[in-house]
């Protein structure tokens, strides 16, 4: 280095020297022969990516077992496979998350959610009493999987008469709650089939229902149920209360049913993966109050519709009814609309 020479030209005479001797990545530094005819050398780089793929099986959906199928416990690692979509690897993990409590069940602290300043606002914090003995509570699975029956013992002195109208009520919010809770199979398609209708607006919606079943396969009607409850990810419709009502899952909404339901004897049964809030666990307890099923005090099947369906359930059903993905459910969601508005009416009625 020469006096006369700066610090910037030292540095980019070196540089020059040393790019000389660099080979470019990927290159080899000997001369590549030129094929006299190019198309060669095409063929060439053409073959190799198909024999590339021929050595990997495409995948195949049927080697996996069924979503519906993971519980709390199953080994997923199938489904996290490199040749597995990522969205079909996403469904299965929201899958596993669902079935386990530990997840499903938590209800972090979001902000408004609780009042710090009563210590009676948040579950499991109040002062002990003998009310929450849970050896006093008898819980029963029934249809979708919640616990809907059993009753505190001597916390009910006054029941309500069951009537005829009763009855028809609780058919009606079982109905909903089964094609709600998963796809109907061949059997109850059948059934579904020989519906009839009459004039007024619920008998419409049972016709409906009838034809959209008679005309349906099982196989279409199941895809169906996947596409709008389940899904690659999701599903079309989030059929929750709390998300209706906050946007959010596992939100208030769902701490206070689980409030209710406790006061009149009722749990969640274990390994059930649907919170509370689900509509099909919410339409199950209606039915068993409507039945009788459920002993409850007088009117506590009005308390549990103000409260906990009619702030959403419209809005539910009518969604269902316009649906992208919904046929079959379309008219579900017509004959869920149509017999709300009935119960909505009727319980203004009664107060």
């Amino acid at each position: 280095m020469t006096r006369s020479e700066n610090i910037m030209a030292r540095w980019s005479r070196m540089k020059q020297e040393s790019a000389r001797f660099v080979t470019p990545e990927g290159s080899s530094p000997e001369p590549k022969p030129i094929d006299a005819e190019s198309g060669h050398s095409d063929e060439a780089e053409v073959a190799t990516p198909a024999t590339a793929s021929a050595a990997s099986p495409a995948f195949d959906p049927a080697s996996l077992p069924p979503l519906h199928s993971i519980t709390l416990g199953t080994n997923i690692r199938s489904y996290l496979a490199s040749s597995v979509p990522v969205e079909l690897a996403n469904a299965a993990l929201r899958r596993a998350w669902v079935t386990d409590p530990a997840i499903r069940d938590f209800i972090g602290i979001a902000e408004n959610q609780w009042d710090f300043n009563d210590p009676t606002a948040m579950p499991g914090f109040g002062p002990l009493t003998a009310s929450n003995d849970v050896a006093g509570l008898v819980q029963t699975e029934q249809a979708c999987g919640a616990g809907t029956e059993g009753a505190r013992a001597g916390a009910i002195s006054t029941t309500r008469q069951v009537d005829e109208i009763d009855q028809a009520r609780a058919r009606e919010y079982s109905l909903l709650s089964a094609l709600l809770s998963h796809s109907p199979d061949a059997q109850m398609i059948e059934h579904l089939a020989g519906l009839s209708g009459d004039a007024t607006p619920l008998g419409a919606a049972h016709g409906a229902l009838g034809a959209a079943a008679a005309r349906m396969s099982p196989e279409r009607i199941e895809r169906e149920y996947f596409d709008l409850f389940v899904g690659l990810g999701h599903g079309e419709l989030f059929p929750y209360a709390s998300y209706y009502l906050t946007g959010y899952l596992y939100g208030r909404p769902l701490a206070r049913l689980r409030e209710t339901l406790q006061q009149i004897g009722l749990e969640k049964t274990e390994g059930q993966s649907e919170p509370e809030d689900h509509v099909a666990v919410l339409l199950e307890v209606m039915a068993g109050l409507a039945s009788g099923r459920i002993k409850a005090a007088a009117g506590t099947d009005r308390d549990i519709f103000e409260a906990h369906l009619k702030p959403w359930i419209g809005r539910f059903f009518s969604d269902l009814e316009r649906a992208e993905s919904a046929t079959f459910y379309s008219s579900v969601g017509t004959l869920g609309r149509a017999f709300i508005e009935i119960e909505t009416e009727a319980f203004s009625l009664s107060t």
